[in-house]
């Protein structure tokens, strides 16, 4: 006979039903594990170097809205291309979600400042301000501008130059002077004289041998006629007197072999010949041979008379 009715699952039909209610129901989990884990994500388009028309259209067909966007300085992306953007190309986002784009407004331009007539120091100040850079500073005399204050740059004022630029200054050292001949003078009348013309004196410690008097000054730097500025200093090394130096014996000699000899020591030479002497021989020397004499000075040599 007939086995009892069997429930709504029962026999191979039912076991069908139940096997593919169990993979329906798998693949349901699987795709909602899905959905929550990725799906419901997208990854940011590329956009780095696309205009800001080209990147906002890749947002939007990736169903991508757009948050704003920033506007920086670039040296290496031309002006209106995307610099970067907020999550990176690449990046995983919701996918309803809005990226916020960063856009080139080309390289930054910064003008030089008119700093003529500032104090190198303002001068320096002014320029850092608007990003540039302090550069070499060189110095240079002038009629009008005042010692100290900038007479101009380079690059000029009003050039436009990028960011931390270097910025060259041109100082004024003021109005020239010409430094006055204080050799053979006293330390103290030196000094005076110089100080008159607005220059500072530093006597320097040792003294030469020189042909000036000991204690005079017997050289100066700059020399004299130099170009100096008002406040420059000028340096003095003073006399320790003409070195001696013994005087060669030349009597007897022809007076051209006696001045050779006698210049060649280190002496000046003045030849005196006696009135109606024809004589080219050297008969006395206002130095014995022998003797010493400061160096520099003159040996007079008188030839033979009548």
């Amino acid at each position: 006979r007939r086995g009892g009715r069997r429930g709504p699952f029962g026999g191979p039909h039912g076991k069908l039903v139940t096997i593919v209610t169990a993979v329906l129901l798998t693949l349901g989990i699987g795709v909602g594990v899905w959905y929550i884990n990725s799906g419901q994500f997208t990854q940011v388009p590329s956009l780095l170097g696309q205009t800001q028309q080209a990147a906002e259209k890749r947002l939007s067909d990736a169903g991508l809205g757009l948050e704003g966007v920033e506007r920086v300085f670039s040296d290496t992306v031309e002006r209106g291309a995307v610099v970067g953007s907020d999550p990176a190309s690449g990046d995983r986002i919701r996918g309803n979600g809005s990226v916020k784009l960063t856009v080139s407004r080309g390289p930054e331009i910064v003008r030089v400042p008119d700093v003529a007539g500032s104090s190198l120091a303002d001068a320096r100040l002014s320029l850092k301000k608007v990003g540039l850079v302090p550069g070499m500073v060189t110095k240079e005399f002038s009629e009008d501008v005042a010692r100290g204050e900038v007479i101009r740059t380079e690059p000029r004022a009003g050039t436009d130059r990028h960011p931390d630029t270097a910025v060259a200054m041109v100082v004024s050292k003021g109005s020239p002077v010409d430094v006055p001949d204080v050799t053979g003078l006293s330390v103290e009348d030196a000094t005076a004289e110089l100080e008159g013309e607005g220059l500072k004196v530093r006597v320097l410690p040792g003294r030469v041998d020189s042909p000036e008097d000991a204690g005079d000054i017997a050289q100066q730097s700059p020399g004299a006629d130099a170009e100096a500025a008002q406040g420059d200093t000028v340096e003095l090394t003073v006399s320790k007197g003409p070195r001696m130096l013994d005087v060669p014996d030349v009597t007897g000699r022809d007076v051209d072999e006696a001045r050779a000899t006698l210049e060649e020591a280190g002496f000046e030479v003045k030849v005196d010949r006696p009135f109606l002497s024809f004589s080219d021989t050297v008969a006395r020397q206002s130095v014995a041979g022998g003797e010493q004499a400061p160096e520099g000075s003159t040996i007079t040599i008188r030839t033979k008379g009548l």
